[in-house]
């Protein structure tokens, strides 16, 4: 949870800069027409209004900026989104590591000191490991002195079950903006028709056709944005499932063989 609420801190505070950048952006050519009038008028003359009047270089960020704008505030959701997704990418990347999950060369530690007695240094084994796996032999050392193997065998797939599904649940973010960003895009694309429709309405004929294109660009800008946030979740989010899935099968292999070798051969 606590994740989660770093990952929701971080996302709207790159909104809020991120809006604050296109702010700036769009005062910069009212400054600088200012300061050229400024400049051109006592000084140079015609050659000076002909330079102010000179077209300023459009950038990439010029562009963006122009796009977020037409498509409106349906865009500043579709890039909360967008962060979001980013952020939970990010952590599941991080903590979706074998290490995390099943660590190389834990069980023969375990099993070398169970088998010596040594339950105490186990059990400080899973605490400095903080993996997963470590996780479940601690639900095993809870149930070190039962005298039935299936007992301990269900225990442990009970707490293997349980942090699959927490894991599992983590990703949920990454399937949230896969979903709702295409929805959104929807939204603003209806929204483009309808104040195109209005417009229309409101001028009885179809007299000029560049008066829908400021409806008509914040229709297709807001769809654009829509499926570009959800597609690269999508992506994402499948890559996570199929990690996870492989990660369950050498988990539940490790644990198998963790309760057959302490419990059964002994």
């Amino acid at each position: 949870m606590k994740k989660q609420m770093v990952v929701v801190a971080l996302a709207l505070a790159g909104a809020v800069w991120f809006k604050g950048i296109l702010a700036q952006e769009a005062a910069k050519p009212a400054e600088g027409a200012e300061v050229a009038a400024a400049e051109a008028a006592p000084a140079e003359g015609a050659e000076a209004a002909a330079e102010a009047e000179a077209p300023k270089e459009i950038t990439a960020l010029d562009q963006w900026a122009t796009y977020i704008k037409q498509g409106g505030k349906t865009m500043w959701f579709i890039g909360l989104l967008s962060i979001l997704g980013l952020g939970c990418a990010l952590e599941r990347f991080w903590n979706m590591r074998r290490s995390r999950i099943v660590p190389d060369g834990f069980s023969a530690k375990v099993i070398e000191l169970w088998k010596g007695g040594k339950t105490d240094e186990v059990a400080a084994l899973c605490r400095s490991s903080k993996s997963m796996l470590s996780r479940v032999v601690e639900t095993m050392i809870q149930h070190k002195d039962s005298k039935d193997y299936n007992e301990v065998k269900m225990f442990a797939e009970d707490k293997v079950g349980r942090e699959l599904r927490l894991e599992n649940r983590k990703a949920a973010m990454l399937s949230t903006a896969a979903t709702l960003s295409p929805l959104l895009g929807l939204f603003g694309t209806v929204l483009g028709l309808l104040g195109a429709f209005g417009t229309v309405a409101a001028m009885g004929e179809m007299g000029d056709a560049s008066v829908l294109a400021d409806d008509i660009g914040k229709a297709l800008v807001t769809t654009v944005a829509g499926l570009a946030v959800s597609m690269p979740c999508l992506f994402v989010f499948g890559i996570i499932k199929n990690r996870l899935n492989l990660y369950a099968v050498l988990l539940e292999e490790e644990v198998a063989d963790l309760v057959n070798q302490i419990f059964v051969k002994k």
